[in-house]
């Protein structure tokens, strides 16, 4: 097992074991109310848990060699928008006040090829990254780049220079998956490729190129 499937399966088990804290701390609660607000939110955990499940099992096939896109025309605006939706939903589940913003440049396509499940777990990671470390606000945007698609994911965080490097790789999950899903895109000798850099305004930019 690669370390990067080490400690995504070490990460899965730490989740695991807070879902059933929780679970147990919901025997004591004293009023109903109390109790359903627990079970949606223990309801929210868990899928976020099966989430994890589904990315972990997709690095593995892509470290066995075994990912192959199954690539349709797709509407990159509404995967962003379906992105947008879940998040927004989700953090306002656990209570934390950051915005998400989508946009798509005039030269976006109205479809592309690719594999939106895929493209969705890979994206959804780096979402999930970025908002570990936006201060106010999470970007997202498309566009048309040296002839392939582009997704554009930026935050208002501190940044890589900033020491957060580290913390933001810790996991290795968003990287490694965004990198597997983007490399098994493929169009001739092109293949999908992904960078995490500084953004010039601040905070970090993560990037994934489609061919």
């Amino acid at each position: 097992m690669s370390q990067a499937l080490a400690l995504i399966a070490h990460d899965l088990k730490n989740a695991l074991g807070s879902l059933e804290a929780e679970l147990a701390a919901m025997a004591c609660l004293p009023s109903p109310e109390a109790h359903r607000e627990a079970s949606q939110q223990a309801h929210h955990h868990c899928q976020a848990l099966r989430q994890e499940f589904v990315q972990f099992l997709t690095l593995y096939a892509a470290e066995a060699g075994e990912l192959r896109p199954l690539c349709e025309d797709e509407s990159p605006q509404a995967l962003l928008d379906a992105l947008v939706s879940h998040w927004r939903s989700r953090l306002a589940t656990e209570g934390r006040d950051i915005r998400l913003i989508a946009h798509t440049a005039d030269t976006a396509p109205p479809f592309w090829y690719f594999d939106r499940r895929l493209l969705r777990l890979a994206l959804d990671a780096a979402v999930h990254n970025a908002t570990r470390f936006a201060r106010t606000t999470v970007q997202l945007s498309c566009s048309v780049s040296e002839g392939g698609l582009r997704f554009t994911i930026t935050d208002d965080g501190p940044g890589l220079q900033s020491g957060a490097t580290d913390a933001r790789t810790s996991t290795g999950l968003g990287t490694a998956l965004s990198q597997a899903v983007a490399k098994a895109h493929t169009l001739g000798a092109q293949c999908g490729h992904v960078s995490l850099t500084d953004h010039p305004a601040g905070g970090a930019c993560f990037t994934l190129w489609l061919p």
